[in-house]
C-alpha cells in the first residue's frame, strides 16, 4: 500500500515523458524569435540580397527600434546598431532552440533581451506600480495582454528552459551528452583494465573480498 501511494503521489511513471515540457517550450519560443529576428533583418523579402549587407535589415523596423532604444541609459549611443544585433540574436536563438543545441547558453542572452524588452515596454512608467497592477489584474479574463505582461511570460519560459535544459531524445544537447558520457565511461574502464593488468593482485585489497576468494 505504501509503495502504491508513493508512486501515486510522485507520478514516477511519468518520467518517461519528461522530455515533452522542454521540447514544447522550445517549439513554442523558436518561431516567435525567428519571426521577430527575420523582420528586423529583412530576411526573405524582395529586397534581401545575401551579397549586399545593406539589404540585411528592414529600414522601418530598424528605425522604430533605434528610436525606442535611444532613450535608454547606456544604450542610446548604440541604438543605431542594436537592432541588427537583436535581430541576429533572435534568429540564431530560434535556430538553436529548434534543434536543441546549447539551449542553456543561448537562454542567457535571450533572457537579457527579454528583460530589455520589458524595460522598453514600461515606457518610462514606474516598474513597481506596473508590477502591482499586473499582480492585481492577474487571473482576470482579459484577451488583451500588455507588452510588459508578454515579456514576463517569455522570461519565465526561458528561465524554465535554462534550468531544465533542452530535454531528452529530441535535442542535440542530449545526443552530445550521451556521446561524451559514454566516451568518459569507456576511458575510465580502459584505465581500470590497464591498472589491473599491470599491477599484481594483492590479497589484502578491499576489492579482493572474502566472498571472491571463497568463490
Amino acid at each position: 500500500m505504501t509503495k502504491f501511494l508513493l508512486g501515486f503521489f510522485s507520478f514516477g511513471w511519468l518520467r518517461g515523458f519528461d522530455f515533452l515540457p522542454p521540447l514544447l517550450l522550445r517549439l513554442f519560443l523558436a518561431p516567435l524569435f525567428w519571426i521577430s529576428g527575420s523582420q528586423k533583418l529583412g530576411l526573405f523579402t524582395a529586397d534581401f540580397d545575401w551579397y549586399n549587407p545593406l539589404t540585411w535589415a528592414n529600414p522601418e523596423i530598424v528605425k522604430t527600434t533605434a528610436e525606442t532604444m535611444s532613450g535608454l541609459p547606456l544604450i542610446g549611443s548604440f541604438s543605431s546598431i542594436l537592432p541588427y544585433a537583436i535581430g541576429g540574436l533572435e534568429v540564431v536563438g530560434a535556430f538553436l532552440l529548434f534543434i536543441g543545441f546549447a539551449v542553456r547558453w543561448i537562454s542567457l542572452p535571450l533572457l537579457a533581451l527579454i528583460a530589455l524588452t520589458a524595460i522598453v515596454a514600461l515606457n518610462g512608467q514606474d516598474i513597481f506600480a506596473t508590477l502591482k497592477e499586473l499582480l492585481m489584474t492577474h487571473g482576470y479574463t482579459d484577451m488583451s495582454t500588455t507588452s510588459f505582461g508578454k515579456a514576463i511570460i517569455y522570461f519565465l519560459m526561458l528561465l524554465t528552459l535554462f534550468f531544465m535544459g533542452a530535454g531528452r531524445f529530441f535535442s542535440v544537447d542530449w545526443f552530445l551528452y550521451r556521446r561524451l558520457q559514454n566516451r568518459i565511461k569507456a576511458s575510465q574502464s580502459k584505465k581500470v583494465t590497464q591498472q589491473k593488468t599491470l599491477r599484481p593482485e594483492d590479497p589484502f585489497e578491499l576489492d579482493n573480498t572474502t566472498d571472491k576468494q571463497i568463490a
